[in-house]
């Protein structure tokens, strides 16, 4: 049987497109082992930043950008993630009343919409509250808030993180075949048996992925990162933050991640170090490869004793 013209250009399409994302990852990733890659060693790994001469710029490593990035990816994640899940299995298994399903399918796509830089502001409007001031200090001359700390930037963070947990899951769910939950409601389970029992193991891929894309966007943002944790580059963090009497004293401070390190550090920011920005870049581009293959091997199923 002949192949039709329409069928050819098709194929061909798909692959042109496929080779040509193939090439734009790889493209970016020869770029920043090129530029990036001399400039990674063991000191700049386990130093913080310090201003460095005019000449040289910022000196010092990236341990304080590191740190701050690796809290708030996991603490925004943390928040987005069981609200997202949440958030899915409402719209996929309940939708009712309608209206608020309605409601809340939009609000998702809404949000998936807004620039972070608007909920950048709006995070600094709500949590420059004198009542919200546990989450950040307190300006001792007006007796606001600072809406300054990592727990506000977290926050934000679950918010740019939920439409694609919630998507991905929703899709998930309606891949579900329905005569798995008639089978289980045939065996007498209830409806949240069901889904704990059947739907929340099938779409374990789903949510996987939805997290990844979540994670992304939380360590690649830098306008909330900038507003709402101070842009704090050179601020290395309290001694002993880790310990259980300082970790919320850390949480409720400023900080930084590799997103601004890499603004303030590249030609267009103060910090005039260049090569220091194509380091933390690759830094960070390894750290979300990184967790990607970790979560996908986690998301994976087993069926039979492997893994699918």
């Amino acid at each position: 049987m002949p192949v039709r013209i329409s069928d050819r250009i098709g194929l061909y399409g798909a692959w042109v497109s496929g080779l040509f994302l193939a090439t734009v990852v790889v493209s970016i990733v020869i770029w920043l082992l090129w530029n990036g890659l001399s400039n990674v060693d063991w000191a700049f790994l386990t130093t913080n930043p310090a201003p460095g001469s005019v000449e040289v710029g910022v000196a010092g490593g990236i341990v304080a950008p590191l740190i701050g990035t690796i809290i708030v990816t996991a603490v925004g994640t943390l928040v987005a993630l069981p609200l997202g899940l949440a958030t899915a299995l409402f719209l996929g298994e309940y939708g009712k009343p309608v209206w608020l399903k309605q409601l809340t399918d939009t609000s998702i796509d809404l949000i998936f919409g807004v620039p972070s830089i608007v909920f950048a502001l709006f995070g600094l409007a709500i949590f420059s509250n004198p009542s919200l001031v546990f989450l950040s200090s307190e300006v001792q001359t007006s007796g606001k808030a600072t809406a300054k700390s990592f727990f506000c930037a977290s926050l934000m963070m679950a918010l740019i993180a939920l439409p694609p947990i919630v998507r991905a899951s929703q899709a998930a769910i309606a891949s579900v075949p329905n005569v798995q939950r008639e089978a289980a409601y045939a065996l007498g389970k209830t409806r949240f048996a069901m889904i704990r029992k059947v739907v929340l193991p099938a779409i374990r891929p789903g949510v996987t992925t939805g997290t990844i894309l979540g994670m992304g966007r939380i360590a690649g943002d830098t306008a909330i990162v900038w507003i709402l944790l101070g842009g704090a580059v050179l601020e290395p963090p309290i001694a002993g933050w880790w310990h259980p009497d300082h970790i919320m004293e850390f949480l409720r401070g400023t900080g930084s991640t590799l997103t601004t390190y890499v603004y303030f550090a590249s030609p267009a920011g103060e910090g005039n170090a260049d090569g220091k920005a194509y380091g933390a870049a690759l830094v960070l581009f390894a750290i979300v490869f990184v967790v990607n293959i970790l979560l996908a091997r986690v998301g994976q199923r087993r069926i039979g004793g492997k893994r699918v």
